[in-house]
């Protein structure tokens, strides 16, 4: 059985995470608590199939491909680096979370290089 891709996350989702959670607050349309345990489902679920939901964007520059988990009231946005020689089970790297309500959800997702490059060995990634 092959092995979940390891999960990094950019910079931008803890503070992405905690306006949803401050919405959620403030619709009592569900709690923070119920926010995270599905974002932990939802992560857990993109890392096994990564590849399972369509492209939906791509960055000119860099080829980036960005992908789109949603999960209750929200999108997750993602990308998926191929298995490399050494990376073997390749990287889901969560660019951002957002509310449906945003017209495009992939603007302000930001381009960075291959997972081979400096993007997974910079501090600003947090592995889960």
């Amino acid at each position: 059985m092959r092995r979940p891709a390891p999960l990094r996350m950019m910079p931008r989702v803890s503070r992405d995470i905690r306006r949803c959670a401050r919405f959620l607050e403030d619709t009592a349309s569900g709690t923070p608590t119920d926010f995270e345990r599905d974002l932990a489902t939802a992560y857990e679920r993109i890392c096994e199939l990564p590849e399972l939901r369509p492209i939906e964007s791509r960055r000119r520059r860099t080829g980036l491909e960005l992908r789109r988990y949603n999960m209750r009231q929200f999108a997750i946005v993602y990308a998926y680096f191929r298995p490399t020689q050494t990376l073997p089970q390749g990287v889901v790297s969560i660019r951002a979370v957002k509310h449906w309500r945003v017209r495009n959800i992939f603007l302000g997702v930001r381009e960075s290089d291959s997972p081979a490059g400096d993007e997974l060995r910079t501090s600003d990634h947090r592995t889960v």
